[in-house]
């Protein structure tokens, strides 16, 4: 019984693992990949807002099946399909082959996290479960740190591909293992799968996130398509489910106070640190002149000591409550944030590690207790829409998170390229080094670069920083002690109230 818990727990660590190795590992790769498939780093965008348009699109949807179908069972089957489907990113050979692998990909990586989460729930025993759940904290800081460097170690011998046969690789073998070792016994949700409701609402997030993400580039005729997509089938949605008995989200479960508590932060934290983990990759590699692999070193103590903190995290929920591991998590994510946002072209890598410190420390508190809010209290039939729903909002906030401060970090940087380099300004902010190098000097661009990019970084660590440390007080709020009468005793108990 206890090897076939531990591989349990092996399982639901392993989802978080993959994906989240999957979702930063083509940013430092988009030159690379570029130049193999002959087109511009501006045509590849889809390959890192497709893989989250995937998955937030299908998170609700994967918890549904993991509560009618069992876990175990779509744990499977999504670990394989996302073997399958990162091969084929592997060898594609054009961009819309490769971006239509990143999507279904993405899509099969909504329906393991949803259904790793809903496996503590429904296959690990009670006393072992805050154990499973700061596994699948530490899994994730694991996960992102090593995409990119792998990403960068294959790039220092000129290849992308290998990193995602690597990836297709360990999920192949992990897929083997849950065949062999996973509960393969049906969920407990009632009623008829409701295939209207999941397509209603898998394409109209499907539109929303893709219309948050492409908003930065302005507002083109795409953006609109995919918000009039939203706008028309998100409502439909909801007026369709409240004509059903049981309906395919039970917004009842936004009474749990520990649930909405832990939507809120973990909508906070993708708005913030998130988000920006995404966007000082490039912001590094371009300014400081490190490459793939260098950038994916210097974000390193960051995520492996968010690791390290996330694998104590049965021991520190035992002694804090989930509320005090919200708040702290955000507000030390907020306390980085701020310390980077005094960065500057020429500083060392030194100067940076106590902001990156603290954001790893504070990731690390917070991502447990993120699984752990998402299925603590609730009813196990309704454990995997309750895990899906929080990691919709997570994506949504990713999606939404990058697209804002991306803006922020272009306003930033055109207000001060103005300042600097007025010729350029409109160059120098949309990163046209080329175009600029054109009508003055390369040199005095190169220098006005660095500065108008770093303006517009720190204006948007400034801001993330403020969203981190407002999700901090609204967690707290949300999860006060409230004097109520005895009640039944909540479903699932991982961690203290």
């Amino acid at each position: 019984m206890k090897k076939t818990q531990g591989v349990t727990i092996a399982a639901v660590a392993l989802a978080p693992f993959v994906v989240f190795a999957a979702f930063p590992l083509p940013i430092v790769a988009l030159p690379a990949i570029g130049e193999d498939l002959g087109v511009g780093i501006a045509e590849l965008n889809l390959l890192v807002s497709g893989y989250a348009l995937g998955i937030g699109a299908l998170l609700l949807t994967g918890g549904a099946l993991a509560d009618r179908y069992g876990a175990g069972r779509v744990w499977i089957g999504a670990m394989a399909a996302f073997a399958l489907l990162s091969a084929a990113c592997a060898v594609a050979t054009s961009v819309p082959l490769l971006v239509g692998a990143r999507i279904a990909a993405g899509a099969a990586g909504a329906a393991l996290l949803a259904s790793s989460l809903s496996l503590v729930v429904q296959a690990v025993e009670p006393q072992r479960r805050a154990r499973a759940m700061a596994l699948w904290g530490a899994a994730i800081g694991a996960g992102l740190s090593t995409g990119p460097v792998g990403a960068g170690i294959a790039l220092e011998f000129g290849r992308w591909r290998p990193a995602l046969a690597v990836l297709a690789a360990v999920a192949a073998v992990a897929a083997l293992l849950g065949v062999i070792a996973l509960p393969a016994r049906r969920g407990a949700a009632m009623g008829r799968f409701d295939l209207v409701g999941t397509l209603l609402l898998s394409v109209g997030l499907g539109g929303l996130i893709l219309g948050i993400s492409w908003v930065g580039g302005g507002l083109a005729p795409r953006v609109w398509i995919a918000f009039g997509i939203a706008v028309l089938l998100l409502p439909t949605f909801v007026l369709q489910q409240r004509r059903r008995p049981v309906p395919l989200f039970d917004v009842a479960l936004l009474r749990i106070p520990s649930y909405a508590g832990g939507l809120v932060a973990g909508l906070a934290l993708a708005l913030s640190l998130l988000s920006m983990l995404v966007l000082l990759g490039p912001f590094l590699q371009i300014v400081f002149g490190l490459s793939p692999l260098q950038a994916g070193l210097w974000f390193l103590p960051a995520t492996l000591l968010s690791t390290l903190v996330a694998l104590f995290g049965a021991r520190i929920g035992a002694r804090f409550s989930l509320r005090a591991r919200l708040a702290s998590g955000l507000g030390l994510s907020a306390v980085g944030l701020a310390a980077l946002a005094f960065v500057r072209p020429d500083w060392t890598f030194a100067l940076l590690l106590p902001g990156f410190l603290a954001c790893g420390l504070g990731m690390g508190l917070a991502n447990p207790a993120l699984g752990a809010a998402a299925v603590v209290g609730v009813p196990p039939e309704r454990s995997g829409v309750a895990a899906g729903a929080a990691n919709t909002a997570r994506q949504l906030g990713n999606a939404l998170g990058i697209a804002v401060l991306g803006a922020i970090i272009h306003a930033g940087a055109l207000v001060s390229a103005r300042g600097k380099l007025p010729v350029a300004a409109d160059l120098l902010a949309a990163g046209d080094l080329r175009g600029a190098a054109a009508v003055t000097a390369p040199d005095v661009v190169q220098a006005a670069y660095a500065v108008s990019q770093t303006a517009g970084v720190r204006l948007a660590l400034e801001v993330s920083a403020v969203v981190a440390l407002v999700g901090a007080v609204a967690a707290a709020f949300l999860l006060r002690p409230r004097p109520v009468a005895p009640a039944v005793e909540p479903a699932v108990a991982l961690t203290r109230p």
